[in-house]
């Protein structure tokens, strides 16, 4: 059997087949001619949420409008499909060209958070690379890393070959030329990585020793000969120049975050104390308000996608939301299309915001006090009080919001139990607040995390609180809150935030504890049902470790592990910034505070004091065809799912059909209200990874097509997998399409191994292995049926083709479906797979056509 076909057979034993068939719309498979590097991006998470990243898509994107680069993407395996590719000895592959890891000449990770460690080696383990750094040969892919946690690289640093510090888009591709070259120089590995080291950004750990510096209990780092004492990180100086990503990469089921994203603004000019980000994403930098609106306008006709989010650390610091948003949602309410914003601060919500975002569909609407009391933000400088957060909620509330998110830390520096006392009191006001606007409770959730001091911050040098003393908080919050129903309380487990903790404050001895852990089970830490603290426990036993030595307090005097990686705010400035917090004093932020004398960075790029021009307003260009009704008109449209597109559930693909419409300029009608949708009906559901040769929708539009247009605009649509057959006009006087179709025709191809393993085992177990096959099949077969009187099931057995044809009702009254019959009579598990829908049969209401004519 060929990888594919071994691929297949595993990808039927999974529980989200979709994740790893790859061939969605926009991806990217380049042939190999003229390709001097290929390079794998890999996000050590589920496709989910890797698919929700939009660093993986910049860099797809740049790396790709190379010509001499090919990038293609891999995403950690659930554990079943892990163990399935174990079971049956095949690699990790990328999504694009099906290609093993080793194959690679770079691998890519990105690391966002500490709690997908684990994921790392079992990506490398199951691709065939050495999980060590010290064990790769000169034929082995380079492995680096890069993104937020890489800012404190030190615990993974014996995993990785080298880390790129801060924005990739330009220095990705210095990377791979500057490989190239050397590679074609002849130079070997060691020579390959030093060359690398000299690109500004770049860290290579093998060329740093470590130390136990005066007074630390951690170990630093120093470098040998040659290398950099410091590593500067790479600032990208114009956002979403030249280049930012249009025809994104559609994911093929429903990732976290399924939308067009532009990254309106990087960086945050607020500086709340807690917050890694402001340091490692600093300086603040926007993208031209002409460029946002034009991206997200070139980004739908790509993509399909039916919502936009503007994002960005602090979207309330975008220094033209408002003028933005009202340009934009001009444009888009009138297709149905919604507008979401990140991360709103309480204060950044007018009411001209919110009026337009509620154009089409209410999105979420989220708060993130942070603290319970006024004074506990002053000392983590979040600049909002109470009345702010009150105010924003009043607002919601009063355009028809009945859901709220609110995020609280617990465990911040200098928490009183007034602290604590103020999240209930805060809730508490917020609750009787929408009710006296909504007339009945609004529903709050309400989200717990522990406060973690992390590097680069000015709590970096603060002791984490231990676990039993943030369960306890937990536990208050939530007996104080019980009595209201209304409240839901989502709590970050306190283990993981431990976990967490140790890793982003680590050194490079946390390098073998890691890979103890992974070796005893752990995976996926960062879900809380597949998170067992006890893996960790162990492994950090096995190495004599005591991970409480990560948790506490640090010396504000001497070197800490990751005082080698700057982010451009200085180590002098944190310190201040330290002891304003214990003086509960606020700092201004970077847009209302004076550059001259504040000199708590070292950028040259200031912060926009004030923005340039707003976004010009204008029509948005047509992009739907054919000719507009007074009326809506029905159209049917035949379809084929074939191949590994079998393997997408019916939910996601209903969502690829409406994307494919609306890339085909197809405006089809909505519902009304507040939640629209477009006004599309469905045949019964395949199963999950049958294949079907004739399927069917039906969909409304008040503009009439030329069949065979569309037909073309459709097929030019779709992933591979996907193909339109033909598509007509429904007549006025014909019923809907569940009451036209009567019946379903599967067929069951008898010369399969996997069906003739499987008959000649129920053949032996029921005693007639003398019995031929075809005997046997029609005996059993119209025993089944006899034994269900009224399923009005009815089968054939082509015995020229090999073939068992089947036909069911469309709604079977005993709930009869085709896998049933087939795993009775075959004694064949997973029978889904095995069959094949042939076609809907189709009639007028009272019309029962006749079972199994023109198969």
């Amino acid at each position: 059997m060929s990888l594919k076909d071994n691929l297949e057979a595993v990808l039927e034993r999974v529980e989200k087949p979709g994740r790893y068939i790859g061939g969605e719309w926009n991806a990217v498979r380049k042939e190999p001619a003229g390709i001097e590097a290929r390079i794998a991006l890999v996000f050590p998470d589920v496709y989910e949420i890797g698919m929700s990243y939009l660093g993986q898509k910049i860099l797809y994107d740049i790396l790709n409008r190379h010509p001499s680069l090919a990038a293609e993407r891999v995403f950690a395996p659930w554990p079943d499909l892990e163990e399935g590719l174990r079971s049956s000895r095949l690699p990790l592959f990328s999504l694009e060209s099906q290609l093993p890891l080793d194959r690679f000449d770079i691998l890519g990770f990105s690391l966002l958070y500490e709690l997908n460690y684990s994921n790392i080696l079992t990506v490398l383990d199951l691709g065939g690379v050495s999980i060590l750094a010290a064990d790769r040969g000169e034929g082995s892919p380079l492995v680096l890393a890069g993104g937020p946690a890489a800012f404190n690289p030190e615990p993974v640093s014996d995993i990785f070959d080298a880390f790129l510090i801060g924005d990739g888009e330009d220095a990705f591709i210095e990377i791979a030329e500057r490989f190239i070259a050397l590679r074609k120089s002849g130079a070997k590995r060691e020579h390959i990585l030093s060359g690398l080291a000299e690109i500004p950004g770049v860290y290579v750990p093998g060329l740093y020793e470590s130390y136990f510096p005066p007074g630390s209990a951690l170990l630093a780092r120093r470098p040998r000969s040659g290398a950099p004492a410091r590593i500067k990180k790479r600032i990208k100086a114009r956002l979403g120049r030249p280049s930012y990503p249009e025809a994104i990469v559609v994911p093929d089921i429903q990732a976290v975050f399924d939308r067009v994203t532009i990254e309106v603004a990087r960086g945050c000019p607020q500086r709340c104390r807690f917050c890694q980000a402001t340091g490692i994403y600093f300086p603040f930098r926007v993208m031209e308000p002409a460029l946002v609106r034009r991206k997200v306008r070139r980004s739908l006709a790509a993509t399909g996608f039916a919502d936009v989010s503007l994002s960005a650390l602090s979207i309330s610091d975008y220094p033209f939301l408002e003028e933005t948003v009202t340009a934009l949602m001009d444009e888009l309410s009138g297709k149905k299309i919604s507008l979401s914003l990140s991360s709103l601060r309480p204060k950044g919500l007018s009411a001209a915001v919110a009026e337009n975002i509620l154009k089409v569909r209410k999105t979420g609407f989220t708060l993130v006090p942070e603290a319970g009391t006024d004074r506990l933000r002053r000392v983590i400088n979040k600049e909002l009080d109470n009345q702010d957060i009150l105010e924003a909620a009043a607002t919601a509330f009063g355009r028809g919001w009945r859901l709220l998110k609110l995020y609280f830390m617990i465990g911040l520096p200098t928490e009183k139990d007034e602290d604590l006392e103020g999240i209930v009191h805060l809730v508490e006001e917020i609750i009787r607040l929408g009710k006296s606007v909504l007339e009945a409770p609004p529903r709050i959730n309400l989200s717990l995390s522990s406060f973690i001091p992390k590097p680069h911050t000015p709590f970096q040098w603060l002791s984490m609180e231990d676990e039993r003393t943030l369960g306890e908080k937990q536990r208050f919050i939530r007996s104080r809150l019980s009595r209201f129903r209304s409240v839901a309380i989502k709590a970050h487990p306190t283990g993981s935030s431990v976990l967490e903790a140790v890793f982003s404050r680590g050194d490079r001895r946390l390098g073998p504890a890691l890979v103890q852990a992974w070796k005893r089970g752990a995976r996926f830490d960062s879900w809380k049902d597949r998170f067992d603290f006890s893996h960790w426990e162990e492994a950090f036993s096995a190495e004599r470790m005591d991970y409480q030595t990560y948790l506490g307090l640090l010396d504000k005097g001497t070197v800490l592990p990751w005082d080698h990686i700057e982010t451009g705010i200085k180590k002098a400035f944190l310190l201040s910034e330290l002891e304003k917090a214990i003086g509960e004093e606020r700092t201004a932020s970077c847009l209302d505070s004076d550059c001259g004398r504040c000199r708590g960075c070292d950028s040259p790029l200031r912060s926009p004091k004030t923005p340039p021009p707003a976004a010009q307003r204008g029509a948005a260009r047509p992009v739907s065809f054919g000719r507009r009704t007074d009326r809506p008109l029905r159209y049917e449209a035949f379809y084929e799912k074939r191949g590994l597109a079998r393997f997408l559930s019916h939910r996601d693909l209903t969502n690829h059909l409406q994307r494919s419409l609306r890339r085909a300029g197809v405006e089809v009608a909505h519902s009304a209200g507040f939640h629209p949708k477009m006004l599309v009906s469905y045949a019964p559901a395949l199963p999950l990874g049958m294949e079907a040769k004739e399927e069917c929708f039906e969909f409304r539009s008040f503009y009439q097509f030329d069949e065979r247009a569309l037909l073309r605009r459709l097929n030019r649509s779709v992933r591979p997998g996907i193909r339109f057959l033909r598509v007509r006009q429904v007549g006025e006087i014909e019923s809907s399409l569940n009451e036209r179709i009567k019946g379903m025709v599967y067929s069951l191809d008898l010369k399969d191994a996997d069906v003739c393993a499987a008959l000649g085992a129920r053949k032996a177990t029921l005693g007639t292995p003398d019995v031929s096959d075809l005997d046997f099949i029609q005996n059993e077969m119209v025993r089944f049926i006899e034994g269900h009187p009224g399923s009005q099931a009815a089968f054939r057995l082509d015995k020229n083709e090999l073939e068992l044809y089947l036909e069911l009702p469309a709604l079977s009254r005993r709930g009869l479906r085709p896998q049933d019959v087939v795993t009775a009579v075959f004694g064949l598990e997973n029978a889904s797979v095995r069959l094949t829908r042939e076609r809907l049969v189709f009639g007028q209401a009272g019309d029962r056509p006749s079972l199994l004519a023109a198969d």
